[in-house]
Order: structure tokens, then sequence, then C-alpha cells
């Protein structure tokens, strides 16, 4: 028995998971799986491709920065429409656990989603495997990571290949 928010009692089946699989354009079985993105997904998307337009890998990269979003129009972030979104810089420092101290930091939760932008070292696969003692190889890339009630979403792109950019869903 399922409760309406008008107090209205209302009987349903009730439905098991896995009883029934949604199939795909091929007609295999997608297992419920969900191929749509996700708004942090094509939010982060979205601004690293802004901030790649507007800003180059300097010698001096900023620490981390925070940014919030107010999205107004979803349909144009995959369009890569530059007003899509409205994007407000909320506080700048040399860490993440300086960040998060920030006075201006609680002002996040005024934002459809927020985004923490770094410059890091992050490992690069190798095409080879390595050798016994090789280290892995390193580069320098931005990472922006884009949070909502949601979820999230995590974009790096690294400085030594620009048109490479790699997708992950943030943990």
């Amino acid at each position: 028995m399922v409760k309406l928010a008008v107090g209205r009692a209302e009987t349903r089946p009730e439905r098991r998971l896995g009883s029934r699989c949604r199939s795909g354009r091929l007609g295999v079985p997608s297992g419920g799986v969900n191929d749509t993105a996700s708004l942090p997904f094509r939010l982060a998307r979205w601004f690293e491709a802004r901030l790649h337009q507007t800003l180059e890998f300097g010698p001096n990269p900023h620490g981390c920065r925070l940014y919030g979003f107010e999205v107004l129009d979803p349909d144009g972030l995959d369009a890569d429409h530059p007003g899509a979104a409205r994007v407000c810089f909320i506080a700048e420092a040399g860490d993440i656990d300086a960040l998060v101290c920030h006075p201006s930091a609680p002002s996040v939760r005024d934002f459809d989603a927020v985004a923490l932008v770094t410059h890091e070292w992050r490992t690069v696969q190798a095409p080879d495997p390595r050798r016994p003692r090789q280290y892995p190889v390193r580069r320098r890339a931005r990472v922006v990571e884009v949070r909502d009630p949601s979820g999230g979403a995590t974009v790096m792109r690294f400085e030594h290949e620009p048109d490479h950019v790699v997708f992950t869903t943030a943990a």
C-alpha cells in the first residue's frame, strides 16, 4: 500500500528488481543500466571545455579554485552553448584543506552544483607494461570535479596531450 501526499491510499503491485529488463536498440538486454549522462557529468564536460578555451597550463598554476553553477539551460550543456549555465567564482586557496576553511566556502549551498578545479600531477597509462623498478609516468593535469545532490563527475585534461580528455565518476 502506497500513501499519496493528499492522504488517499492507493494500491500498486510490488515491483521486483530484476524482474524485467529493458532492451536496447539491438534487442540486447541492458540490465537496467542508464546510459544518459548525469547533470554533474554534463556540467563537468561543459565547464572544462570553457576552461580549456580561456586558461592555459601556466608555469605557476593556482592551487584550488571553487566555483558554483546555476544551470539555465540543461540542453545547452550538451551543445556546448556558453550561456547554458552561470558560473560564479567562490574561493581560491593553496590546497583543499585551506579551501574548505575559507569564509566563502559555505555559500556552495546556494548553487545547483559546485566545481573544484585543481592542477595536479597524475599518472598516465603507459602503452607498454612497466619493467621492474620503473615508475609510472606522471604528467601535470587540470582536474575538474563537479558535485550536485545527485552525484558527481571528474574530468581531467593533461598538459602534454591537451586534446585527450579523461571522464570518470567522482568517488
